[in-house]
């Protein structure tokens, strides 16, 4: 070997070296953003038109959105990656905070090759809550799945669960920020 291939090997080894060493440890891969991937979103109940990219302000930030208008289903597959988690954003537009109502019920549920199982159950009302005026930042732990292809469904439901029978929708402007699929 030359004297130069020996000095151009030196110094590629030492940027290998030292991008290592330099990488934040820790670090989250985005390998799923789900709002590029929102016109592949395999179902979208009751139908596409409830459904609408925004960027939404909620207590002066501003987060990239789905914004649903209706009770809601939205399915994407995706491949878990190791160590994977899903994370995101809940809120309900600041517009929603002064109507009376009974808020939002989000749900999660994930499928891998059978029924879903739900993993994520919050309902944000506003209106009677001013702890829910903001961003709420999630993660569900989705490890167990690692390598699998699953199906990830984002739920809301218009009224809880208690009392049955309700379907109160004054101001159910609900938002699911950022949501994303990372390896950690």
């Amino acid at each position: 070997m030359t004297r130069q291939t020996w000095l151009l090997s030196g110094a590629v080894i030492l940027a290998v070296v030292l991008w290592f060493a330099l990488s934040p440890a820790g670090e989250e891969r985005v390998t799923a953003d789900l709002i590029d991937q929102f016109d592949s979103a395999t179902d979208k109940r009751p139908d596409p038109s409830v459904f609408s990219v925004v960027d939404a302000t909620i207590a002066g930030e501003s987060r990239r959105a789905i914004q649903v208008a209706d009770p809601s289903r939205l399915v994407y597959t995706v491949t878990v990656p190791n160590d994977g988690q899903l994370q995101f954003s809940l809120g309900l537009q600041e517009s929603a905070w002064s109507v009376e109502g009974d808020g939002v019920l989000f749900r999660v549920l994930v499928a891998a090759g059978g029924p879903p199982t739900e993993v994520l159950n919050v309902q944000l009302n506003p209106y009677s809550n001013a702890g829910d005026r903001m961003w709420h930042d999630l993660s569900v732990d989705l490890s167990e799945y690692e390598g699998e292809t699953v199906d990830l469904y984002f739920n809301t439901n218009a009224s809880p669960p208690n009392p049955p029978g309700r379907d109160d929708r004054n101001g159910d402007l609900a938002l699911w920020a950022e949501p994303r699929v990372v390896a950690r």
